[in-house]
């Protein structure tokens, strides 16, 4: 029998990086430091300059702000899980193809 822990890592991180290079999370990495507005299920909003993004779709945000109905809450952090994400909208054009490059670049 034989063990290989450190393959294990190896494959995580190599699934990881295809997902990233291959799936949406490419164009939404592309869009780090960039001001968003995300829709949410459930009618929430969260409104902020995008931080980070991994082959999850899970985002974490920089001066953000939780819109829900017509309440507005400012909160410290938040990571957003990416299986909530129903929409995203942004406040200026951005080039497709130039996020993708720059979404697999980003390391």
């Amino acid at each position: 029998i034989q063990i290989y822990f450190s393959r294990t890592s190896d494959n995580c991180r190599m699934n990881e990086s295809k997902a990233i290079r291959e799936g949406l999370s490419s164009f939404v990495r592309g869009l780090i430091g960039k001001k968003l507005l995300v829709e949410m299920r459930g009618d929430k909003y969260v409104n902020g300059v995008l931080e980070s993004c991994d082959c999850f779709l899970n985002l974490r945000y920089v001066n953000h702000s939780l819109v829900l109905e017509l309440s507005q809450m400012l909160l410290n952090n938040i990571l957003q899980s990416g299986r909530h994400i129903r929409f995203i909208h942004m406040d200026d054009y951005a080039d497709v193809v130039a996020c993708i490059r720059r979404g697999i670049n980003t390391k």
